[in-house]
């Protein structure tokens, strides 16, 4: 791909980025209004609220490198070198701030797994509108995207849990002089 047009892509996953921003922000103030702070639906927000700097960088990195997945898959783009990149310093960011790199070979496996993932998705998805179309591969392409987006979702999950838990370990930890 030429340079221009993968910053034009990456122009326009920026504007998706803020409309989701914008629409994430409207519906938590909607929904908000509803809470107490004596329920338990306030849990996810004492749960952020408790965590320090450096573990909300690393939520907010890899709830990016997520976006940016979503928007790579459901854009049918291939995979490219800018791409790569963009994730596996997404990655890197997130597990570099939180110093978590004994995890840091996982993440990066993972990443090279939701990279090939998309490719995966784009290869059908040009065999389906440019080789030969089928209803039955529609299916499957329908099924393949749904299925690697549950798979985001969970390493998105994943990746917000461990913060958590490192977090909550270092808070009680003891320090002895």
């Amino acid at each position: 791909m030429e340079n221009e047009v993968i910053i034009a892509e990456l122009i326009n996953f920026f504007v998706v980025a803020v409309i989701f921003l914008v629409v994430l922000a409207v519906a938590f103030r909607i929904f908000c209004k509803h809470f107490r702070f004596n329920d338990k639906n306030v849990e996810i927000y004492g749960l952020l609220l408790n965590l320090n700097t450096s573990s909300l960088v690393s939520i907010a990195t890899i709830t990016i490198n997520y976006l940016f997945l979503v928007w790579w898959m459901i854009s049918f783009k291939g995979v490219n070198v800018i791409y790569i990149a963009i994730t596996l310093v997404l990655v890197l960011i997130s597990e570099a701030v939180i110093d978590n790199f004994k995890g840091l070979p996982l993440s990066m496996l993972l990443s090279a797994v939701n990279c090939a993932a998309v490719q995966v998705i784009y290869l059908i998805y040009q065999y389906v509108t440019v080789e030969e179309f089928s209803y039955l591969l529609l299916i499957v392409l329908g099924l393949v995207v749904l299925f690697v987006f549950l798979y985001f979702t969970y390493n998105l999950f994943r990746q917000i849990n461990n913060i958590v838990i490192k977090h909550k370990y270092l808070k009680h930890k003891k320090y002895t002089v």
